[in-house]
C-alpha cells in the first residue's frame, strides 16, 4: 500500500500539538485539565509491580475499546488479586481460563449505570476479545518468568532505541517475545514506562491507532493510495463506495510509526507531547464531529454529498467541535470510527463545514466530553 508523507503539513500539525501539550504542563491552554486514561486510577507503588501491571493493561488497548474503561477494572483486579499480575505466580498456577473466569467473577460487581451495554459479556470493558487477551496475559507473564527475571523492565536494560527493544519482545523473531503486542501496543507500553521514569527516555514512535490515523489523514499529513471497500463488505458499507477506503494493516501502521519517529527527531519535537495531544484531540474534538458518527447500526454515514444535499441533517443543537479545534484551518477530512473498530477499515471523507458558524460575542468554551478527572 502506497503512503505519501506530506511533511510540510505534518510539521505544522506536530509543531502545534507539541506546543499545546507543553502549555498543558504549565497549567494553561486547551489541554490544561486533561487527565489521560492511564493516569486516572490508582497504581501499584512498587516499580516492578507497576511495570508488570502496565504490561497486562496494554493488551486491552486494542479494537473498539474506549481506553478510559479497562483501567477501571484492571486497577481493581490488581488490588483484589495481585497474584494475577505476578509473573512467577501466573507461570506456576494460572491458566488463561482461570484469568478469564476471575475477570468475569470480579468485574460484574463494578458495573454501574455508566457501563450500560457491557453487562452482557460479564467482563465489563475487558470483555472485548477477552479470550485472546487472557491467553496473551498468561503467555506473556510466563515469558517474563522464564526469560526476563519476572520483570518487564529487564527488557529495556541497555536499550537506546525503540527498535532494539521491540526486537527483544517480537515473538516472530524471539522466543522470549510477547504475544498480542506488536509495534503499536509496545510503543504505548514503552511511553507509559517512560512517563513514569521506569525506563530511560529514548526515541520512540507515536502509537498509530485510529485517533492518530484520523488526525494525520484529516489534516492531509499523510495520503494513502485510493482503495475501495472490499467486496465481502460492499453491501454493509454501500454508502462509502465512493469514498477513500483502505484496510488498516500491520505494515501500514509500522510504516507510519517508523516515519513518525525519525520525523519528530529531525525537527526536535517530542513524541511524549505529540502522542497524547493527537490522541486527545481526536477523542474530544473529532469524535463529536457529525461526519465521524454513523446511524442505523453503521449503515448510514454523513457523506459530503448527502450532507450538502440535505443540510437539515445537521442537529438543531449541534455543538460544532471544529470551531474550537486548533487544527481546524489545516483540516479537510473526517475519518469515522465504526468501520475501523468493526472491520479494520479506514475511511476518509471530505469534511463539510458546519453551515451555521458561531455568533460573535458568545465566546468559546472548550468542549471536552471525553475529559475525565483523576480518581486517585
Amino acid at each position: 500500500m502506497h503512503i505519501k508523507f506530506i511533511e510540510d503539513r505534518a510539521l505544522e500539525v506536530f509543531t502545534t500539538l507539541n506546543r499545546l501539550w507543553e502549555e498543558k504542563k504549565q497549567g494553561k491552554g486547551i489541554f490544561k485539565d486533561v487527565v489521560l486514561s492511564q493516569n486516572r486510577w490508582p497504581e501499584p507503588k512498587d516499580r516492578v509491580e507497576l511495570a508488570n501491571y502496565l504490561t497486562c493493561a496494554a493488551l486491552f488497548m486494542r479494537g473498539g475499546v474506549i481506553s478510559d474503561d479497562p483501567f477501571k477494572w484492571l486497577y481493581t483486579l490488581q488490588e483484589k488479586v495481585p497474584e494475577m499480575f505476578d509473573p512467577k505466580a501466573v507461570a506456576e498456577d494460572w491458566t488463561p481460563k482461570r484469568i478469564e473466569s476471575t475477570i468475569r467473577k470480579i468485574t460484574p460487581k463494578l458495573l454501574d449505570k455508566e457501563d450500560a451495554g457491557t453487562e452482557e459479556n460479564g467482563a465489563g470493558a475487558l470483555g472485548f476479545n477477552v479470550k485472546a487477551h487472557t491467553k496473551a496475559w498468561q503467555e506473556n507473564l510466563t515469558t517474563l518468568h522464564n526469560y526476563w527475571g519476572d520483570n518487564v523492565l529487564n527488557v529495556f536494560w541497555g536499550v537506546t532505541e525503540f527498535e532494539e527493544a521491540f526486537r527483544r519482545i517480537d515473538h516472530k523473531r524471539n522466543i522470549a517475545g510477547f504475544k498480542g503486542m506488536r509495534r503499536k501496543i509496545f510503543s504505548l507500553l514503552t511511553i507509559w514506562l517512560q512517563e513514569r521514569e521506569l525506563v530511560p527516555i529514548f526515541p520512540t514512535p507515536i502509537p498509530i491507532d485510529h485517533h492518530a490515523l484520523r488526525v494525520l489523514l484529516a489534516t492531509n499529513s499523510i495520503e494513502v493510495k485510493d482503495h475501495k471497500v472490499p467486496t465481502v463488505l460492499a453491501e454493509k458499507y454501500e454508502m462509502l463506495a465512493d469514498q477513500l477506503v483502505f484496510r488498516r494493516t500491520e505494515q501500514l501502521v509500522d510504516d507510519i510509526m517508523k516515519w513518525s519517529q525519525s520525523f519528530l527527531i529531525e525537527h526536535g519535537l517530542s513524541y511524549l507531547n505529540v502522542n497524547p495531544a493527537i490522541w486527545v484531540l481526536s477523542r474530544d474534538f473529532c469524535s463529536g464531529q457529525l461526519q465521524n458518527t454513523s446511524r442505523q447500526d453503521g449503515k448510514f454515514y454523513f457523506t459530503p454529498e448527502i450532507l450538502r444535499e440535505n443540510p437539515n441533517l445537521w442537529p438543531k443543537k449541534y455543538k460544532d467541535p471544529c470551531s474550537y479545534c486548533p487544527l481546524e484551518h489545516l483540516c479537510t477530512g473526517v475519518v469515522p470510527v465504526r468501520p475501523h473498530s468493526k472491520n479494520s477499515l479506514v475511511v476518509r471523507m471530505e469534511r463539510v463545514p458546519y453551515p451555521k458558524p458561531m455568533l460573535s460575542g458568545f465566546g468559546k468554551q472548550f468542549p471536552y466530553p471525553g475529559r475525565r478527572k483523576s480518581v486517585k
